[in-house]
């Protein structure tokens, strides 16, 4: 009996191990299709700068967070380039607009940035961002 369970055990205890051979891994990154394709140059807070196309917020090709009390949506459309501040744990993007006005919004730092490179998808979580140089839209959209 005791040899039945001690099978037992060690069958169970060999699927566990099995089961965690794909965990930590590098998954593929997984690109959402925005409705317009942006050029961009993210600037990590490593100093590395990254030329993508097809940008987006999670999918979005918006900025979205709080402007004090209330919420806002920039479209990409309007802006030239975003600078991220991380202050007293609360990320603050500073959007340069198209007309030389800045808007400064609190956003979720935990928030993914992707985009397209030539060699396969990229994403960021916008607190690890520096900045963000929008270029316009690919093939005259």
């Amino acid at each position: 009996m005791k040899r039945i369970l001690l099978v037992g055990l060690l069958f169970l205890f060999s699927m566990f191990l099995v089961g965690m051979g794909g965990l930590g891994g590098a998954a593929r990154i997984r690109v959402p299709e925005p409705a317009r394709n942006y050029s961009a140059s993210i600037m990590d807070q490593s100093d590395i700068s990254t030329r993508v196309e097809k940008l987006s917020f999670e999918g979005q090709t918006a900025i979205s967070g709080k402007l004090g009390s209330g919420h806002v949506s920039i479209d990409f459309d309007k802006i030239l380039s975003m600078s991220f501040i991380l202050q007293d744990n609360t990320l603050r993007a500073d959007v340069l607009l198209k007309d030389d006005k800045t808007i400064s919004v609190v956003v979720d730092k935990e928030m993914v940035c992707y985009g397209n490179l030539s060699c396969g998808g990229f994403k960021i979580a916008v607190g690890d961002i520096r900045s963000i140089t929008i270029h316009g839209l690919v093939g005259g959209q």
